[in-house]
């Protein structure tokens, strides 16, 4: 497995080399409190001795192996949580690093091992774990909120109700829930709010442990302390990852319900709410949902402005009006599967480090494109005139790859033209939905890795899903991942994983209708809403991509009878069979491949097969000369109406190159030297080298 990310400035290296050391004793799965501390008694006894001389260690070690057995293990902290935790510590010994005596006593507060008193001299348990939003807030420590009046107000409103004061924010990530809270941080600390709000502390916790003493200490200081708790991973602390745990969580709601502390959760959609907690649907009804919209561009535009002040202040990086107004139409034209403000703010944050890296004070907006194209990916490093010049390249270029289909290029090439410039209706779907019809081995995939190659950098940018493997209803759930806590949940969702990690790519469904309907469904949804909630409740966007299926249905199966050229309509009727008419209406174009000619095949073979070997071959200092007899004879051997290209080049293959194949010594040697020649002919129905 690989080693977590790490903030290695904050940590020393002894801290560093103990991390590895876990990562290692925890294999294929992500290090957690368990390894840090069995690491520490096997490379750092003496420490534990020292810090915990009340506890019998072999026996400890001894309860740590039986643990590591247990899935469910109440001490299988994460790994995160015990870091965050340990530099809380450090910084409040005064330490400039966090080391490894710090690691220790995070992990022994929060597995029970010390009383909070040996760890900490003065401070509570919850300020420690999480964060007085309020006491920042009148330091000025928190940037003022734009907008969000109205969502402040209902919070407000909500926190004062006698019986249910629980609210929880619900809207997509970056689109400013934490802004809401922090802007009634801010109210809190100016006193403009109502009397049951005054000089209350607003507690954000970042870290949830699944420990009852750590829980319990938590409701016990809050009501303390007269509390308000915001549980900013809330989504994350519902999606438990074992029952156990789970009943644990709830109990800790349950408890601070009871005791009527204030909570505020965060959630990406109400449906993912209802989802992790429908197992207490008493819990869910005393919850006031409250929607978090994106900003819109000017509200943004504010956000940005004060940024700059920031930028200006902190970092010596000024941004001039025009700048910020470029950020924000450069965001909402080539950034659609984030929201507003977060697409800004990112988008702002990567030109500044250009800028600093480059040694510029100053950001003009020529250095906005530059850097969206980076972000991106996309061909925009120019303004919008990259992207004109890029399309109109686009279609040579396909056709130089993908010969014999220039129709179904050009369908592609104008209708993608649309979609990528966001000049369609409805710019929130992907960026095409295309079915590329067809026989087999006529260009169908080569024409999507050439679209992601060109327009997105590189073919990797292109994912293959062969849809035959989707035949069965309950194969939508091999797509959209399983639930926390069910087999397989670690393991994600290829498809959805891949998008959310490659929001600019092409997804390539081969043979979409060999997949369920159930499937087909929801396709149908991406289709037409951009977008699809996963089972573990991630809203996983699809406006940046661009789909294409194909199929190899021919229409002949569908109207009876042979035509040289079908018309658009004999497709969609082929279709019907095997697809929803809504889902036909969702595609923006059927793109028709035709069986290769003879005189294509001979483009590929002549054009693209050999000159690629004889290019080849001319760097190993040896010439070859393929006569047209040789051609035609692998034209022949090759020509398969239903195998398409695919053929052809196993015929290449098999003839041409295994006849070279003894003569490679032979041309290595002869590098540096005199070129050797090798003429390709036909003897005896045979290729020949003379």
């Amino acid at each position: 497995m690989e080693r977590p990310p790490l903030p290695d400035e904050k940590l020393t290296e002894n801290a560093q080399h103990l991390i590895e050391e876990a990562v290692i004793l925890a294999g294929n799965q992500p290090p957690d409190a368990r390894h840090l501390l069995r690491a520490i008694l096997r490379h750092q006894r003496p420490l534990a001795e020292q810090l915990l001389p009340h506890l019998d260690l072999n026996a400890l070690d001894q309860a740590l192996e039986r643990e590591l057995e247990n899935p469910h293990s109440h001490i299988a902290i994460p790994y995160e949580g015990i870091i965050d935790l340990a530099i809380r510590i450090a910084e409040r010994e005064g330490q400039p690093q966090t080391d490894i005596v710090h690691i220790l006593k995070a992990i022994a507060l929060l597995v029970g091992l010390v009383p909070r008193e040996s760890v900490f001299s003065s401070a509570s348990l919850l300020l420690q774990i999480g964060l007085n939003l309020t006491e920042q807030a009148r330091q000025g420590a928190i940037p003022q909120v734009v907008g969000r009046v109205a969502e402040m107000d209902t919070l407000i409103e909500t926190l004062c109700r006698p019986l249910n004061p629980y609210a929880v924010l619900i809207g997509l990530e970056g689109v400013g829930r934490r802004a809401v809270v922090q802007g009634v941080a801010q109210r809190i600390a100016t006193g403009d709010v109502p009397p049951p709000l005054r000089d209350r502390p607003l507690i954000m916790l970042p870290q949830m442990f699944d420990n009852p003493m750590v829980m319990s200490k938590l409701i016990e200081e809050a009501l303390q302390f007269n509390a308000i708790l915001y549980i900013e991973p809330f989504e994350m602390f519902l999606s438990a990852p074992a029952p156990p745990v789970e009943a644990l969580r709830m109990e800790f709601l349950s408890a601070l319900v009871a005791r009527r502390v204030p909570i505020i959760g965060a959630v990406t959609s109400w449906q993912g709410l209802r989802r992790h907690i429908s197992r207490a649907p008493d819990l869910l009804k005393r919850f006031q949902p409250i929607e978090v919209h994106p900003l819109s561009s000017q509200e943004t535009l504010a956000v940005l402005q004060q940024l700059a002040d920031v930028f200006r202040e902190q970092h010596g990086v000024e941004f001039p009006d025009e700048t910020l107004q470029q950020i924000v139409d450069v965001a909402a034209e080539h950034i659609l599967h984030r929201p507003f403000p977060d697409k800004a703010i990112l988008l702002m944050d990567h030109v500044a480090g250009r800028a600093r890296a480059q040694g510029h004070t100053r950001v003009e907006p020529r250095m906005v494109w530059e850097t969206a194209g980076i972000v991106t990916g996309l061909p925009i490093g120019k303004g919008e005139q990259s992207m004109q010049e890029s399309l109109r390249g686009l279609e040579p270029f396909l056709k130089s790859r993908v010969m014999g289909q220039d129709d179904a290029i050009e369908t592609l090439v104008r209708t993608f033209s649309l979609k990528i410039r966001r000049l369609d209706l409805r710019p929130e779907r992907p960026n095409g939905v295309f079915l590329f019809a067809g026989p087999t081995g006529v260009g169908k995939t080569e024409t999507a890795r050439a679209l992601a190659e060109y327009f997105f950098g590189s073919r990797d940018k292109m994912l293959r899903l062969d849809m035959n493997l989707f035949y069965e209803a309950h194969s939508v759930a091999r797509i959209l991942g399983a639930e926390f806590g069910y087999v397989g949940f670690e393991m994600g969702a290829p498809l959805l994983d891949f998008v959310a990690e490659n929001p600019f790519c092409v997804v390539l469904l081969d043979e979409m209708e060999k997949a369920h309907r159930e499937v087909h469904k929801l396709f149908l949804q991406i289709f037409d809403d951009g977008y699809i909630i996963d089972a573990q409740g991630r809203r996983i966007s699809f406006s940046d991509s661009v789909i294409i299926m194909t199929s190899n249905l021919k229409p002949e199966k569908a109207v009876g009878f042979l035509r040289e050229r079908h018309s658009l309509e004999d497709w969609r009727r082929a279709f019907s069979d095997y697809f929803a008419p809504e889902f036909i209406n969702r595609v923006d174009a059927i793109c028709v491949f035709q069986p290769l000619s003879r005189d294509t095949v001979r483009k590929i073979v002549r054009d693209r097969l050999l000159r690629q070997i004889v290019e080849a071959y001319r760097k190993r200092n040896v010439e070859l000369v393929i006569r047209d007899e040789a051609v035609e004879w692998l034209v022949e051997q090759g020509y398969n109406e239903q195998f398409g290209a695919r053929e052809l080049e196993r015929i290449v293959e098999r003839h041409l190159l295994l006849l070279l194949l003894p003569h490679v010594p032979t041309m290595v040697d002869a590098v540096g030297g005199s070129p050797q020649r090798f003429e390709i002919a036909v003897r005896d129905g045979q290729l020949t080298l003379l």
